[in-house]
């Protein structure tokens, strides 16, 4: 929902009348509010693959604690900016990685993941939906194994 529907529908439910001079402002605010996180989901989408690419540097080199970071800032970022799937595949490779989990890991799931997700992010600005939704049902599977809320 966009700042402004909020707006509108904050109004509808008080049933406050703003004047045109505050209406006006209003707008004016809601419009640099949409340029600001439009800015920052640019930047989200433009640094992506490096992220994840610093997040698998991180893994491979067993550095536990900076994975767990990543992952989360990763998982959070994702979700705000509408990256489902990638929301999931962090919020897994946090849970793993902080020892959160339902069974251990397999080394072979945890890679199959982790390729899956860089795939998934290699031309973010271009994302192929049908071809992300076919390889996250591929590990999904193994996912739920180790992690049953994921």
């Amino acid at each position: 929902m966009t700042v402004a529907r909020i707006a509108q529908k904050e109004q509808r439910i008080t049933g406050i009348k703003m004047s045109d001079e505050q209406q006006k402002t209003n707008d004016e605010m809601i419009a640099k509010a949409n340029q600001a996180v439009k800015k920052v989901a640019h930047e989200f989408v433009g640094g992506l693959n490096q992220r994840v690419e610093d997040l698998e540097k991180a893994i491979l080199t067993n550095d536990r604690n900076a994975a767990v970071e990543m992952a989360y800032n990763l998982e959070t970022e994702a979700a705000t900016f509408g990256w489902p799937r990638v929301t999931r595949i962090c919020k897994w490779l946090r849970k793993i990685f902080s020892g959160d989990f339902d069974q251990k890991p397999d080394a072979e799931d945890v890679l199959k993941t982790l390729n899956a997700l860089k795939l998934m992010v290699a031309d973010p600005g271009n994302p192929d939906e049908v071809r992300d939704e076919e390889l996250f049902r591929k590990i999904y599977p193994a996912m739920q194994k180790v992690v049953t809320d994921i």
